[in-house]
């Protein structure tokens, strides 16, 4: 987010003067190129970089020592005073320290030849896109492995990985965002030859400072790094490294393959809610840096991360003390659905609960009603296509979808709304954009005044008619 110049500089002033009743840093880092490497002693790469831009806004002037992973991190923990970079952020490391961030953004992604046109949406997608070059025993391998993945080449190393992508033997090849760049220039290739065609997790890196140093000294780093996000010279440090990725903004922008609410469209986001997100950003001038994911990957960083916003969320009482909500964005029905010709009624909940078998889709809010209304009976899914593969198949009798994402699912399952009967309508909710919970809560504040204002002045009504033009959104239209 910009401010008028007069601020910035003001910041930058602040920033650069010297508390002399903070105490004198240890800075840490370890050897994962392009991020950090040395070179005769001297120390360089991306996070090098903005740690050193940092340290000169602030009026630091210690020196970056390069340590063994291991070690490193052993350091920051059990010595006051020191910082680590650059550091992912986990559930077990987040309460251990403070952080400062994010820096940088570490995708393991699906790569496809440039020019292929292969359009991978979701997870389902890619196990049906031909085959994966994958690394013997990387987590990458193991990650696929276990979400069923049966369409894998596996390599032995990297650079035989990468050729069998680079000589057209196979569709994709996974790897970390960071690392490729180096291993192409190994075998003679560069990044424009690929194209990102699927993100299948993200995390994200920091400056990692121990629990003793002081709160005020950390906060003072984090505002220099957000004064340089917002005057352009973070991006500039990025895109020298990095030059095909998108660098981390202020706020991290997650959704998911779910149409026509959110979905790529021609390698870019799309669908009304996204539309409202990348409105919403531009008046409040945040950086477009939406990114479209699996939905388990995007709730789970909202769930690790701060200042991530996460679309569209269905507000259950299982989410409400999970995430902060600015909305609603949108409205929909549950609809249990049997396959069109099979001989099924229900005219309750208590009658769906003595079947056999209903599908639903993992973590989605559909799942998390039933299982909350006392269902026994869910065969749960990572992909929606694989639901409705499931009842045309008569595996389940009946799976859960909204009224609006269901049409765009059945076709992409290869199936229409012809082939599905309406069973019994279970719930009418409300969707919204959610913002994970250390999110400060005047930015929330910022984005509920600003959805309300386009509710006023005409453009959410625009944009959700764009999409779907029948819509009751009268409702909708009331402001918070």
């Amino acid at each position: 987010m910009k401010k008028p110049a007069i601020i910035s500089v003001l910041l930058l002033l602040l920033a650069g003067c010297e508390n002399p009743s903070y105490p004198k840093l240890t800075l840490l880092t370890h050897e994962y190129p392009p991020l950090n490497f040395s070179v005769e002693n001297d120390i360089r790469g991306q996070a090098t970089e903005v740690v050193q831009t940092l340290m000169q806004r602030i009026g630091s002037k210690t020196d970056i020592h390069v340590m063994a992973w291991d070690q490193a991190y052993q350091t920051v923990l059990e010595q006051e005073n020191t910082a680590l970079f650059s550091t992912a952020m986990t559930p077990e490391r987040k309460p251990q320290l403070q952080w400062v961030g994010p820096i940088n953004t570490m995708d393991t992604n699906l790569y496809a030849l440039k020019g292929t046109g292969l359009q991978i949406r979701t997870l389902d997608d890619a196990k049906s896109a031909g085959k994966i070059a994958t690394v013997a025993d990387y987590y990458s391998e193991q990650m696929l492995k276990k979400e069923g993945f049966s369409n894998l080449d596996s390599q032995p190393n990297e650079e035989a990985a990468i050729r069998k992508l680079l000589d057209g033997e196979v569709q994709l090849f996974i790897s970390n965002n960071t690392v490729l760049p180096a291993l192409l220039q190994k075998v003679g290739a560069d990044m424009a030859q690929l194209e990102t065609a699927f993100t299948v997790s993200t995390d994200l890196t920091y400056i990692a400072f121990s629990k003793s140093t002081p709160p005020a000294l950390v906060a003072k780093w984090q505002q220099a790094l957000d004064a340089m996000k917002r005057d352009g010279s973070f991006d500039r440090i990025y895109a020298k490294w990095l030059p095909e990725e998108i660098p981390p903004g202020i706020l991290q922008m997650m959704t998911e393959e779910y149409p026509p609410i959110t979905f790529l469209h021609e390698g870019r986001p799309a669908g009304f809610v996204t539309d409202m997100v990348r409105e919403i950003a531009a008046r409040l001038q945040y950086a477009d840096n939406i990114r479209l994911t699996s939905w388990k990957n995007a709730y789970n960083m909202a769930l690790l991360h701060p200042n991530v916003v996460l679309f569209s969320a269905e507000r259950t009482p299982e989410r409400e003390a999970q995430f902060q909500w600015v909305g609603p964005a949108g409205h929909n029905r549950s609809i249990l659905y049997a396959r069109k010709g099979a001989d099924i009624k229900v005219n309750s909940l208590d009658e769906a609960k003595a079947l056999k078998a209903i599908a639903t889709t993992t973590d989605w809010f559909t799942e998390q009603y039933l299982k909350r209304e006392g269902f026994s009976n869910l065969v749960s899914s990572k992909e929606p296509t694989e639901n409705v593969r499931q009842l045309m198949n008569d595996e389940v009798q009946l799976s859960i979808f909204t009224d609006i994402t269901i049409p765009e699912i059945a076709a992409e399952a290869g199936y229409n709304m012809a082939d599905l009967h309406p069973v019994l309508t279970v719930s009418q909710t409300d969707f919204y954009i959610a913002f994970s919970k250390d999110t400060p809560p005047e930015v929330v504040e910022q984005w509920q005044l600003q959805l309300d204002k386009m509710k006023q002045d005409g453009s959410f009504e625009r944009i959700y008619r764009n999409y779907l033009p029948e819509a009751e959104v009268d409702a909708l239209l009331k402001t918070q």
